[in-house]
């Protein structure tokens, strides 16, 4: 089982509650496991699923995903959460990329609006003698890494196939990790060369295929998201970067003792009032994203043995174990000991 690295609580990564929620209720059917009981032991409530627009820290994904590799042992978990990507599954991002006029026009929007999805790794297109390659820079090495990659690769094709009028066969996908324990059921999804331990994660097309209309394009619609893709991710830079600047800050100050609003917001160079007002606008309070920043740590350093209750209250923030003790409770209705011996 991968272990994170805490860090990542404190990294600007994220993904679209959106996204999320639309992969996990086929994901979760598929391997016959329960919503309320996986979002529980993840220690993930459905608040930020009621706001489709809502980022869901990376950290937090990948602790709800490591939750469902626990329960089935699939090693292709990412593969299987790209298969079931859909075009609600990404929003606007989506409805811009089906309104295209062609796979070109397609792509080139995924790759310049991919940002609105959340800010995961980077897709990059390349152009060869008769091929094109789309490729997926990942930013998290190791296996944590390769669910992601495998996701946003498979989703690429998974998305694609229906909107053009034939079958849309890559000339070969690549993954630079290890083959997985099944590498039949990728060679039947992708109808195409599978290699493992490549030189680059993603898709090799003929580049023919790149002029081929779209099924669902629409010239006026195509010009109305395109606008609103634009006018979102101008607000969505903003946004998520505030957001995110917020949670790496909190993080730095930890170690130093509860970092307060006015320390935070100093560190970002505005007044507090400020700062509270613009989380504001983004439904969020600043208690919260400390709550929930700290909740994500205390998991991740409950899995170090080498780390007592009293040096974890430490890393965390908190003046005593008996003040991070009754946070724990409260986040998960048991002691942190009890919690780290039930695994």
């Amino acid at each position: 089982m991968p272990v994170l690295d805490p860090g990542l609580a404190g990294s600007d990564r994220s993904l679209t509650a959106a996204y999320v929620d639309a992969v996990l209720p086929p994901l979760l059917d598929h391997y016959g496991l329960s919503r309320d009981a996986v979002l529980e032991q993840a220690g993930l409530s459905e608040t930020p699923f009621a706001e489709p627009g809502q980022l869901l820290p990376l950290v937090d994904v990948l602790r709800l995903f490591l939750v469902i590799l626990q329960a089935c042992g699939d090693s292709g978990l990412g593969f299987e959460i790209g298969k079931r990507v859909k075009p609600r599954s990404y929003q606007v991002l989506g409805y811009v990329i089906l309104a295209s006029r062609d796979l070109g026009q397609a792509i080139e929007r995924l790759i310049r609006f991919e940002s609105l999805s959340g800010k995961l790794g980077e897709t990059q297109l390349s152009h060869h003698v008769d091929t094109v390659r789309l490729s997926w820079q990942c930013p998290l090495a190791g296996e944590p890494g390769r669910y992601l990659t495998e996701a946003a690769v498979t989703g690429w094709v998974a998305f694609m196939r229906p909107l053009i009028a034939r079958q849309l066969s890559p000339t070969r996908v690549c993954f630079r990790h290890p083959a997985p324990e099944d590498e039949q059921r990728y060679q039947a999804f992708f109808d195409a060369p599978v290699r493992f331990a490549a030189d680059f994660d993603g898709v090799e097309l003929p580049a023919e295929y790149l002029s081929l209309p779209l099924e669902s394009a629409d010239p006026g619609l195509s010009v109305m998201m395109e606008r609103e893709a634009r006018d979102l991710l101008a607000n969505f830079d903003a946004n998520t970067n505030l957001v995110s600047a917020v949670r790496a800050r909190i993080y730095q100050q930890l170690a130093d003792g509860e970092p307060s609003l006015e320390s935070v917001a100093d560190s970002l160079g505005m007044p507090a009032r400020t700062l509270s007002a613009r989380l504001a606008r983004r439904s969020l309070r600043f208690a919260e994203i400390l709550d929930g920043l700290r909740q994500s740590l205390a998991e991740l350093y409950l899995q170090d043995p080498a780390l007592s209750l009293t040096e974890i209250a430490l890393l965390l923030g908190f003046a005593e174990s008996s003040s991070f003790s009754r946070a724990f409770r409260r986040w998960r209705g048991t002691s942190p000991n009890q919690w780290r011996r039930g695994g």
